[in-house]
């Protein structure tokens, strides 16, 4: 009767509850026992990667490519871990200060923080700035012209002295 039951979960499928990759790979490996199917087979292969959460299929497949049951195993042991260890280091980084949120503007920003409006916006071609006494600086002529530029000097002519 177990062999019975054993497949026929299997064949309704079983699927990876919350995180845990243990708990799903130890209940998914019993059922394949109890069935009496192989681990090398390509449906007891396929059974186990659609009880994967989809996020976690399509990484492993973008990334490890798997074959075997065994390389399944493996990489969903591997991309599980490193999801949690980077789950916690989100949450640690949230739970530090008031209320940070990352969000991607370009880098991380706490959430609810504006941006400062006395900034200066250094984005290409929008850079402004005020240099003081700027007023009287005349941008369009080098440095080095005579007062009133070179066509003022030349009488008209332009050119360089």
């Amino acid at each position: 009767m177990e062999k019975e039951n054993a497949q026929a979960i299997l064949q309704e499928g079983i699927k990876m509850k919350g995180e845990d990759i243990d708990e799903y790979l130890a209940k998914f490996e019993e059922l394949v026992r109890l069935a009496g199917y192989r681990f090398d087979m390509p449906q007891t292969i396929e059974t186990f990667a659609e009880g994967l959460p989809m996020g976690l299929y399509q990484k492993i497949l973008e990334m490890d490519r798997p074959n075997t049951y065994e390389q399944w195993k493996h990489a969903a042991i591997q991309r599980q871990q490193l999801y949690m260890r980077l789950k916690a280091r989100l949450n640690t980084h949230r739970g530090r200060g008031t209320n940070h949120q990352p969000t991607w503007r370009g880098g991380w920003m706490p959430q609810g923080q504006l941006p400062d409006p006395n900034a200066m916006d250094t984005s290409a071609g929008q850079t402004q700035g005020r240099i003081m006494g700027s007023e009287d600086i005349n941008f369009n002529t080098p440095p080095y012209a005579p007062q009133g530029g070179f066509l003022a000097r030349q009488g008209g002519r332009g050119g360089r002295p």
